[in-house]
């Protein structure tokens, strides 16, 4: 996908997201495309590599979601990422943190909701509408 597509599909679904998810205790994360993996983000060396750099699509972290365009391939990935993510936005702060702390990534209960809600990336309204998905 190209940086405009996926510009394009943020721009017409993360506000559908917000509405249907709800807001948090904190403000609406902004989204940041700028680094091409998790590695760089957190080190802020652009070139910065990991196990991971392939693989990681987006990460909520301090009131951002970061979307890594590299590893975005299409629709359906960037709107699964957007919902996972968002979804830990709304959840409670402290209680994330102490889940980390407490289980395995698989196991932990804020895991569990946000892949859960990652179903939604199609879902349809009651007139078979979808919600986030924009038709041409």
């Amino acid at each position: 996908m190209t940086t405009d597509e996926i510009q394009q599909i943020i721009s017409y679904a993360y506000p559908k997201i917000q509405a249907y998810y709800g807001k948090g205790k904190l403000s609406i994360p902004k989204i940041d495309t700028s680094h091409n993996n998790t590695y760089a983000m957190h080190s802020g060396e652009p070139e910065a590599e990991g196990e991971h750099s392939a693989s990681s699509i987006a990460e909520y972290n301090k009131g951002t979601i970061y979307l890594y365009l590299p590893n975005i391939t299409d629709e359906e990935g960037l709107l699964r990422a957007l919902i996972h993510e968002y979804t830990h936005y709304t959840q409670d702060s402290e209680l994330f943190a102490k889940y980390r702390d407490m289980y395995d990534y698989d196991e932990d209960p804020t895991e569990i909701e946000a892949h859960k809600n990652e179903e939604d990336w199609n879902k349809k309204d009651d007139k078979g509408n979808y919600l986030f998905i924009r038709t041409k």
